[in-house]
């Protein structure tokens, strides 16, 4: 089943995150990955078709829970000028993220079957905006921040983040209205809505002033510029 076209979103994590605490509620303290429905939740008329959908959707809100809140414990040390554990915490919401856009299955994670042929079909990229992808966009461009970060000093892994981060917008940053599709993305799919180009747009003006910022600290003068120039075009094109 693909991935739910709405994705509850509303609310926060807490400022003091358990994140041990997190990851045994969603993840049911290590038993079966298949999330166990019970049959007063969905009826018992259900069919198994709307019974596979159910989970699946589910499945879906609890790696996006899984991955916000481990964002919010980011942020959080982050504003705690704890830069090291807010790359962990980033670091380790990225890992959980990253299982929907792998090419091929891996597990029994069953409810990622379908989104996996899309994604191969597609040379390995997202072709699809959802709340979730535009979480591990926001995940990696705090973690390039944090790379930047006196405490760390790891330019190279800022960069990594940022061109990653520019590379994974591109399908959706490329033309209004349009998202590029195939395995060499030299197809396009229109009417996609345009808030999607706007808030891919967007994020790509973040990776790519991440980016001249990181290549500015190598000395790195000429494509500083370039990275910073395309920012601006970018954020302007917003």
């Amino acid at each position: 089943s693909s991935p739910p076209k709405k994705l509850d979103t509303s609310g926060g994590a807490p400022a003091d995150v358990d994140i041990d605490a997190m990851e045994e509620k969603a993840h049911g303290s290590g038993e079966s990955s298949t999330i166990a429905v019970k049959e007063e939740e969905v009826g018992m008329s259900t069919s198994d078709k709307d019974l596979e959908s159910y989970i699946s959707d589910r499945a879906w809100d609890i790696l996006y829970q899984t991955v916000a809140v481990l964002k919010e414990a980011g942020n959080e040390a982050v504003r705690s000028s704890l830069y090291s554990l807010a790359a962990r915490r980033y670091d380790k919401a990225i890992n959980y993220c990253s299982i929907a856009y792998l090419e091929f299955q891996v597990g029994n994670c069953a409810f990622l079957a379908e989104h996996q042929i899309v994604i191969s079909g597609n040379g390995g990229y997202e072709c699809r905006w959802s709340p979730l992808f535009k979480l591990l966009i926001q995940v990696r461009l705090n973690l390039s921040m944090c790379f930047m970060k006196e405490e760390m000093n790891d330019v190279k892994s800022a960069i990594s983040q940022a061109t990653t981060s520019i590379k994974e917008l591109k399908p959706f940053s490329t033309e209004k209205g349009v998202v590029l599709t195939g395995k060499r993305l030299d197809r396009r799919r229109g009417d996609e809505p345009e808030s999607t180009y706007l808030e891919a747009k967007s994020l790509e003006a973040k990776a790519l002033f991440r980016l001249g910022s990181a290549q500015l600290s190598l000395g790195d003068y000429d494509d500083a510029v370039k990275s910073l120039y395309r920012s601006i075009k970018a954020s302007g094109d917003n």
